[in-house]
């Protein structure tokens, strides 16, 4: 039988059948109770079963025959088989009964019609077999009505997406393995092509700027992978493989064809991005001439709370301002001590971002239990003591800046989470389904180095990239000497508010200058207010040129000729420098030096609170 639409699995199925039944029947042939169990196997098969021979002269059939055609059994040797068709199916079966008799098997598809004029789509299989010299067609028919269904609903399917695609005003393309299956006219049109057929099968990275393949890369396997369902993005494009355009849509994971596929819709908003870049030029120019001006009347050695003029100091203040005006992520290296925290505000307070809040996060002080929830916030009940609704770090910082302190310390896991808030995918607070979005630009600090933290798998690479977009690298304090008078002078205002400043003598700078200050300024700043207390300079470590004119003191330098001590001064000098000690062995990282004094860090805290430590 000849095949319209070919089913391979079930036709050979079907053949291998019917071939065992003429076997079995000439097994059988002769044994009379044998043949009678064969011919009730063959009435109770199920699909349609028939037996005819080259006459077309029904000999045998199941009762599904019977059933499915409305015919009953004493009605059916009275009606010939080509009855339950008509047209073009009538031919095709006619033709095909006769490629079985000729070429002995064969298939067909064609609608059947019932008696009372119901009309079924039938598969056909059927094998010749001659049997006591007469030629016989043993067939089987399969009902595929229901592929059928499938069949044209994928069809019907296709064409609306199609239709739907076409008259879309934003640009559609559905990407497989990063190949071109669709693009509809407009995304042709976005890129600059003449007709949407030049995109088909060419790889979706041709058209992404350098500047954004690693982030498209990661959009699209996030979404193949369902990772990610939608994925929001706003990036550079290039057009006619020349001109670069901001392309900004959405990414979602459909099924097309049976295979995960990514949808992506897009719209080009060049010349709306263009004006946004330029208005953001335009107001951090006047930022920075606005700060240039105030600086060169009155804050010539300052900016903001930061103290000092060297030059490393200056290519700071630089990238301070050229921070201030974009929007980009920025990461801020630098040991312990070197002002970082007030790099990053002295960035939001000159940034379009000013007037919202600054959210400090010191990212090695949070429990790793509670770190999600201090991040995304939580909803009441959500966990014991959840007593009411609480707020994260994200939705404070919505419209602002997050301060990401000590940001080497994030595990990846929470690594992971915040890189689809980041990306504008969003975040569930603890024990809520819905999702919340913040928008809010990343300031991180770190005394580590990322790229060796990534390369040892502590950092994912991903979101490495997102926060490692501006770098800005803090001097520590022995690299900018010459800025230790001015620091020096600032915080003796400080601790002496309303009274005549402090004098301090050419001994004491010139010992403050050849110090090497491990604590670097943050240390300088405990320095100089215990001066102001006990009126000498200690130093928890030797000078780098130290000599013996310079101090006459013992290492806790407390003057044995004073009359005023107590006890309780010389102790609580005593634990003052061994705190100072541990903080400077460590860089001023509070958990190690705690560790170091058999301490608890809380405890820590408190005794350098008391002892006015910072």
């Amino acid at each position: 039988m000849t095949s319209r639409s070919p089913l391979a699995a079930p036709e050979e199925q079907l053949l291998e059948l019917t071939k065992t039944i003429v076997h079995l029947e000439e097994s059988l042939r002769g044994n009379e109770r044998r043949s009678t169990f064969f011919e009730l196997l063959i009435k109770s098969m199920p699909g349609l079963f028939y037996v005819f021979d080259d006459k077309f002269e029904l000999h045998m059939w199941n009762m599904n025959v019977e059933t499915v055609t409305g015919y009953l059994a004493e009605e059916i040797p009275d009606h010939s088989i080509f009855e339950l068709f008509e047209g073009e199916d009538l031919t095709l079966i006619q033709d095909a009964i006769q490629n079985v008799f000729r070429a002995g098997s064969g298939v067909a598809e064609a609608i059947l019609i019932t008696k009372d004029g119901r009309r079924i789509p039938y598969f056909f299989t059927g094998v010749s077999a001659t049997i006591e010299g007469t030629p016989y067609l043993l067939g089987m028919g399969l009902d595929i009505s229901s592929l059928k269904d499938a069949q044209e609903a994928l069809l019907e399917s296709e064409a609306l997406y199609r239709i739907f695609a076409e008259r879309m005003t934003e640009g559609v393309i559905l990407i497989h393995d990063n190949r071109i299956l669709f693009a509809n006219n407009a995304f042709a049109s976005i890129l600059g092509l003449p007709e949407k057929k030049l995109l088909l099968d060419k790889n979706i990275m041709d058209f992404v700027s350098k500047d954004f393949e690693i982030y498209f890369r990661d959009l699209f396997e996030s979404i193949s992978a369902g990772i990610s369902r939608e994925r929001f993005f706003q990036a550079r494009w290039v057009k006619d493989k020349k001109q670069e355009i901001w392309v900004e849509g959405r990414g979602n994971l459909i099924q097309w064809k049976g295979n995960p596929t990514v949808m992506l819709t897009a719209r080009d908003i060049t010349e709306t991005k263009l004006k946004e870049i330029s208005m953001q030029e335009e107001a951090a120019y006047l930022r920075r001439e606005n700060v240039t001006l105030r600086s060169s009347i009155k804050d010539r050695y300052r900016f903001g709370d930061i103290i000092g003029k060297s030059s490393v100091m200056q290519e700071v203040y630089e990238l301070i301002l050229n921070s201030a005006a974009a929007n980009a992520n920025v990461i801020i290296y630098g040991e312990s001590g070197t002002g970082k925290e007030l790099v990053a505000k002295a960035i939001h307070q000159l940034s379009g971002r000013s007037g919202n809040a600054f959210v400090p996060v010191n990212c090695a002080a949070i429990p790793e239990n509670l770190i999600e929830s201090e991040f995304f916030g939580y909803k009441k009940g959500a966990f014991t003591g959840a007593t009411g609704d609480k707020p994260g770090y994200l939705d404070l910082a919505d419209g602002g800046t997050l301060f990401l302190d000590e940001v080497g310390e994030l595990g990846l896991g929470i690594q992971a989470k915040f890189l689809r808030a980041i990306e504008g995918s969003g975040y569930s607070p603890v024990g809520s389904n819905l999702t919340r979005r913040s928008d809010f630009r990343i300031i991180a600090a770190t005394n580590k180095n990322l790229v060796e933290h990534t390369k040892k798998g502590l950092m994912r690479e991903d979101f490495f990239y997102r926060i490692h977009i501006i770098p800005i690298t803090m001097p520590p304090l022995r690299q900018r000497k010459d800025d230790i008078p001015l620091l020096m002078e600032h915080f003796l205002r400080i601790y002496s508010p309303g009274k005549r400043l402090p004098s301090v003598s050419g001994q004491v700078l010139d010992a403050l200058i050849h110090y090497d200050w491990p604590g670097n300024v943050r240390e300088l700043q405990n320095v100089i207010q215990r001066y102001l207390t006990v009126k000498r300079i200690d130093f928890l470590s030797p000078a780098v040129h130290e000599t013996p004119e310079m101090f006459d003191t013992a290492r806790m330098n407390i003057d044995p000729d004073r009359k005023d001590l107590r006890l309780h001064d010389y102790t609580e000098n005593i634990e003052k420098a061994v705190i100072m000690d541990a903080l400077n062995k460590f860089h001023w990282n509070k958990s190690k030096a705690a560790d170091a004094l058999n301490i608890s860090r809380k405890t820590l805290q408190r005794k350098m609170k008391r002892l006015g430590l910072g």
